[in-house]
């Protein structure tokens, strides 16, 4: 792993200290660059990925956040709705009440005039009767008042 790959870079770093050789200084530099750029790439890779889950948490807080706009937005809605249906509820119950309150006026006005209507039919009979009572006192008067010019005629 990396301690090997450090002795083999320090192995080579004294044999081309010892050798002169500019070659094998640039095998042992490439040696230890070769481990840093595995380890690059690592994270690399890690800063891509986290990158990407944080794009991903901003898209899911900002599509949070729409949601719970609209659930708000909807909310309001029909709170206003239920309010608008419950005023409209008041004023029909007002309204069904003054119908109640009509029809109740209406029936005791009804209960009067019949009231009214029978007494007036009694009334007419007994009105009735006398007329008849007249009219037979008078047929009688008339009869006799006949009589009595019929004998006055014999005379």
């Amino acid at each position: 792993g990396g301690g090997a790959r450090a002795a083999a870079a320090q192995a080579l770093r004294r044999h081309a200290k010892a050798l002169r050789s500019p070659e094998l200084s640039i095998l042992a530099t490439s040696v230890e660059l070769d481990s840093f750029t595995r380890v690059k790439k690592a994270i690399d890779k890690m800063i891509a990925m986290l990158k990407q889950q944080q794009a991903d948490e901003v898209k899911h807080t900002d599509w949070c956040k729409d949601e719970l706009h609209e659930n708000e937005m909807s909310t309001a809605k029909h709170t206003d709705k239920r309010e608008d249906i419950e005023a409209n509820l008041a004023e029909l119950v007002s309204a069904i009440q003054g119908h109640d309150d009509a029809i109740a006026a209406a029936k005791a006005e009804i209960a009067s005039l019949q009231l009214n209507l029978q007494r007036a039919s009694e009334d007419r009979k007994a009105e009735n009767l006398d007329f008849q009572r007249t009219v037979a006192d008078q047929t009688v008067t008339v009869e006799v008042l006949k009589k009595a010019l019929d004998r006055l005629a014999t005379y």
